[in-house]
């Protein structure tokens, strides 16, 4: 398997040394971005991948606005009202358990981990995770008498998931489950796939391939996820 890209590992050191920061005893309870800056500076990597304040908050702007800043670090809001100077407040993560419209997984999985908040929002105000996630969404949309749930949940014969997307043709009555993932250069996030789709064969789910409802698409490339996208939309359609 791949290792991490070069981005993800810097949000991932970023994350490492925010969490050290804010426990400790004298930080405030929300600091700023040049705050953090300042001591994200003193990790050597860091402080040789940013030349300064200014690259540093480009880099979070960069990554908050494609979806995946949130992924990693999940403990920060910003306010973007001045689309010249976004305005960074970090504060200490709180980890809640079971928290309606997560990702409910088994012990062993990590998937969770990569289902934060719902940041990104489709063209008729859904909120969803993902900007590949708002893709699929705006094209199922398209066919009036699809009926889609997100977050939804499946039942299995011990417990339950949160399917990606859960769609009803209310002309054959028919009812898919698509999975998307979207991080397939990560190492961790692969082994938490395989178990997911190991969940759904364990339960008696089958793939549309095999004469089945549930629809697994990766992303690779922009143009190989669009084909697939139309692929399986007409399949649900006809």
């Amino acid at each position: 398997m791949k290792s991490l890209p070069q981005e993800i590992k810097i949000l991932k050191l970023i994350k490492e040394r925010l969490d050290i920061l804010m426990s400790n005893r004298e930080t405030a309870v929300e600091i700023r971005s040049n705050e953090l800056y300042e001591f994200v500076k003193k990790d050597p990597i860091l402080n040789s991948y940013f030349k300064d304040g200014k690259m540093f908050n480009q880099f979070l702007r960069q990554y908050h606005n494609n979806g995946i800043m949130k992924q990693i670090i999940p403990n920060y809001s910003v306010d973007t009202y001045n689309k010249n100077f976004y305005r960074w407040f970090f504060s200490r993560e709180i980890k809640i358990k079971n928290e309606p419209g997560k990702l409910v997984e088994t012990k062993e999985s990590s998937l969770s981990y990569y289902k934060s908040g719902l940041y990104i929002i489709a063209e008729n105000g859904t909120k969803l995770r993902s900007l590949q996630e708002k893709k699929i969404y705006e094209n199922l949309i398209r066919c009036n008498y699809l009926a889609i749930g997100y977050d939804a949940q499946i039942i299995g014969k011990y417990d339950r998931k949160y399917v990606d997307f859960k769609i009803l043709n209310k002309l054959t009555q028919k009812t898919f489950y698509w999975e998307h993932f979207g991080m397939t250069n990560s190492d961790q996030y692969l082994t938490s796939v395989e178990a997911k789709i190991e969940w759904y064969r364990n339960n008696g789910f089958k793939t549309v391939e095999n004469r089945g409802n549930v629809i697994y698409t990766y992303f690779s490339t922009d143009n190989k996820f669009e084909k697939d996208i139309k692929k399986y939309i007409e399949l649900i359609i006809e």
